[in-house]
Formats: structure tokens, sequence, C-alpha cells
């Protein structure tokens, strides 16, 4: 099957994290009679090794779960599982992917590297990523570099883009809980107001916020606010959610501890109880200096990104441990990521596997 009816028929199958099982069926069925050695991780996941007696391993990576969106495009093609849908571009991932293990398996004897390619569970809902890593056979294979893509809405259709250093975000989703004392508000003296104090201790952290750096590129935001029960009772316990994020562990311990900080100033003067929850999600995605450098050399046409973005991805997970490189594929103004209208020129993944093609003739001395 060509390259657009891959990505057609993946569409129709979106499934949630560690249940891709119908998706990895369909995987299967197109690589089976490659030759490779073919490895299952956990129940979903999928590593291809095509050993092609060479001194040096890299590998590709895509991610293979969907979303509980519901679909809202006029596609003749759209999910036949109602309630989840391909809204993140992960099935045009695995169509560039399988495109890619072809050419692998065809041109074997004339590649440069063996070549391991990850087909991946649970990029969205987290731990798969880590399940590919725990799993040894990266290590196995002694792979020395790991490419990845993402499709990307609002950059220029049919450009690669990339950067050296910090690309994507580390996410720790934050929870700021404030705990007081109810009372009527007629006796409010008798009370600690959660509500205020968590309202006072917000402005604070904006305060400080706004005083830090310009070049500490991060994002330190605050989505939610709940507290209280009726509007004549002070409010006994109040929760702030946003997120922290930036580009290293230095940097998102920076900010908790400011946060800590002030919150100790609350905690003295009110008599209250404040506590942090963190969820710290995804490690940040940081492209290697010198990989990149290397890839520049292979992909001439590359777009260097003048900044980083703050979203998150759990390729982050194999930066911490290998030399990675991950890009975008832009695919111009379209709906955003997670939209459940988000659909893509199919014609642009042509792209993204001749990207791929050119990486298989990188030099890692």
């Amino acid at each position: 099957m060509s390259l657009k009816e891959n990505r057609m028929a993946l569409h129709r199958i979106p499934e949630l994290g560690f249940q891709e099982f119908k998706t990895k069926a369909y995987l299967l069925s197109k690589v089976a009679d490659y030759e490779c050695q073919i490895h299952h991780v956990g129940a979903t996941g999928l590593v291809l090794y095509f050993d092609n007696q060479r001194e040096s391993t890299i590998a590709f990576r895509t991610d293979i779960d969907a979303l509980p969106i519901t679909e809202a495009t006029d596609l003749s093609f759209q999910s036949e599982h109602l309630g989840y849908m391909h809204a993140c571009g992960h099935d045009g991932h695995m169509a560039m992917l399988l495109e890619l293990a072809s050419y692998v398996n065809q041109q074997r004897s004339m590649l440069k590297h063996n070549v391991v390619l990850i087909f991946q569970p649970s990029e969205e809902i987290s731990g798969g990523a880590q399940s590919i890593v725990d799993s040894g056979l990266l290590d196995t294979y002694q792979v020395k570099a790991i490419f990845g893509f993402h499709l990307w809405p609002g950059l220029t259709p049919g450009e690669v883009f990339s950067r050296s250093g910090g690309m994507m975000a580390q996410s720790s989703e934050t929870d700021i809980v404030v705990h007081g004392k109810s009372a009527h508000i007629a006796s409010h003296e008798e009370g600690i107001d959660a509500l205020e104090i968590g309202t006072r201790l917000l402005t604070d952290i904006y305060d400080f916020d706004r005083g830090v750096a310009a070049d500490q590129y991060h994002l330190l935001k605050f989505g939610e606010i709940h507290g209280g029960t009726i509007r004549n009772v002070l409010a006994e316990t109040v929760t702030i959610s946003g997120s922290i994020r930036s580009y290293s562990e230095t940097t998102q311990r920076y900010f908790k501890d400011a946060l800590e900080q002030l919150a100790d100033t609350y905690r003295r003067g009110n008599g209250c109880q404040i506590e942090f929850k963190y969820n710290d999600g995804y490690p940040a995605v940081i492209n290697d200096q010198t990989l990149f450098e290397q890839v520049k050399a292979v992909v001439p046409t590359l777009t260097e990104l003048p900044q980083p973005v703050l979203q998150a991805e759990d390729f982050g997970v194999y930066t911490q441990q290998y030399p990675c490189v991950f890009f975008f594929l832009g695919v111009g103004e379209v709906p955003p990521l997670h939209n459940p209208q988000f659909d893509f020129d199919m014609a642009l993944l042509d792209v993204g596997v001749a990207t791929y093609c050119q990486l298989l003739a990188i030099n890692l001395e």
C-alpha cells in the first residue's frame, strides 16, 4: 500500500495508549515479511531490527496512539472508533515510518548503518517511551542515535524544522492547595480565608514571574482555581492548578523553590497550610548538539527554529539517555493539534520520508 493509503487506514482505527491492538496488528501485517528481527514490547509496542552487517546502529521512532476526541472532519476515512481520533498526527507519523521500513528492507545492502524502527505505544498518556527504553533493546543493539518527527501546524508546509539543544519543554503540572479554616463571613475573624490567601499568592507568583530574565525561556501559568462551598462561608480549601514548563531540571527546580519561598510568607503570616503537588510529566526534548551538526550535513534544507516550543513530548525520555534529534514537519495553517477538525495535506508526508532516507547516510564519526 502507498504512504497515503497507510495513513488513511490507520486514521480509521485510533486507539488509546497501551490499547493499540488493531493498530499493532495493522503494522505487523505490513512488516511481517521483511528481513528483520521483530520484537514485541508489552502488548502493543513493536521494534524492528535490520541487521545490515554494519558497525553502527541508528533508530527511528514513531508514536502509535490516539486521543479520546470525537472527530469532526468531513474526511472519507473518518475514525471508525466513536469518541477516538488521530488528532495529533500519529497516523501520519506511522505511515512515514512504514514507508521507511519498506525502503530499508529493499536497500539493506546499500545502507551505512544497521537500523532500528520503533513503533511506540502511549505517547499521549505517558509511559510509552519508557517502556521501549526499559525493554533494553536500544542497548542490546547499541543504538548510537535516535530520530523522530512530529507534524506541526503553523509552520511552513513541506519544510523540516529542528534546533540544537532545547526543543520541547519539560512539563510539571502543578497544584497549589491552600488549607485555611472555614467560618461564616459574619464571624470571619474566627476563620482563615483560603480564597483570599490563594488569590494573593497567585498574584505574587505572577509578579515574581514578570521579573524573571527574558532569556530564561519558560512558562509559569495557572488556568484553574477552585474553592469554597457557598458565598457566605469562608473557603476552607482552595486549589490553584497550572503548569511549569522549561528545558532543564535545574530551571524546574528553581521555579519550584521560588513558589515554596513565596508560600512560606503566607504560612507564617496567616497560620495556613500550603502544599504543592507536582506531576512532572515528560522530560524536555533536548537535541544533541554534536548529532545536530551531523544532521545538517545530510539534510541541507533543514530550517533551524529560532527558539524552542512550550509543548511537551515523551521523546524527551530518549533524549535523556541517547543522542537524539527531533524534527517538526510543517503542515501550514490547519486546525491545531488535539482539535477534532485536525487534518493535513498527506502529500507533505513524502518530505518526512525523504528526510528519514537522508538520515540513513549520516556520518556519526
